[in-house]
């Protein structure tokens, strides 16, 4: 008696298509002239052929992972999704999820304060800050009337430990990202005004008996 085992195939991939997201940098609100890229992430596989689409329209001139603009203006601006095929043609991405491009025509101009505001005493410290209610990304760049170039700071804020007379005067702050670097307009002048700390009556008079004690007793008298 013969046996006959039939042998059903079993079939182990997945139908579940993996999925596209888009990465945009800078982030959020752009200005002309920026440069900006925008990313097509896969979340597994390789050997990906990818499309790009604005407002829905495919863009012909963009088949790789990124997407680059290196002078954006108000043309640039809308909605950005992307997807991926394998060069077998056989399997494809989710369209990812639109990414919204704002781009402004404005160039924007940081505001610059002081803490703290008014006169500060020798030997104390002052803060300045740089506010700028943007997108993140900036580097941060402050002038001094003095100051033959910038000083850099990777946050809006700027201290001045034990600050001295000479540290008094006008200040200015402008913010830059991006490669080659977008900068913003310069934030109006910021007076720092520095004084000398108070001299105690003690004081004074240690100072005028190590000068000359004679001095100090024609005083008195």
């Amino acid at each position: 008696v013969r046996h006959y085992i039939q042998y059903k195939p079993t079939c182990n991939f997945s139908t579940e298509r993996p999925k596209a997201t888009v990465n945009v940098q800078p982030a959020g609100h752009v200005f002309i002239r920026e440069r900006v890229t925008l990313t097509c992430g896969i979340e597994s596989g390789d050997d990906w052929n990818y499309e790009w689409y604005k407002n829905n329209n495919l863009l012909r001139d963009a088949q790789r992972k990124k997407y680059e603009i290196s002078n954006v203006d108000q043309t640039h601006a809308g909605d950005y999704t992307c997807k991926g095929t394998q060069s077998t043609g056989r399997i494809y991405t989710h369209t990812s999820a639109a990414v919204t491009l704002t781009v402004s025509a404005v160039k924007v101009k940081p505001t610059i304060t002081s803490n703290p505001e008014g006169a500060a005493l020798t030997g104390n410290t002052v803060t300045l800050y740089c506010k700028l209610h943007q997108s993140a990304g900036w580097t941060f760049y402050w002038s001094k009337h003095t100051q033959s170039s910038e000083k850099e700071t990777i946050t809006n804020v700027y201290t001045i430990s034990s600050v001295r007379l000479s540290d008094g005067g006008q200040y200015w702050c402008r913010a830059g990202r991006g490669n080659p670097v977008y900068y913003t307009h310069y934030s109006d002048a910021l007076w720092v005004n520095v004084t000398g700390a108070p001299v105690s009556a003690l004081s004074l008079l240690s100072r005028l008996m190590a000068v000359s004690p004679y001095l100090l007793v024609s005083i008195v008298l």
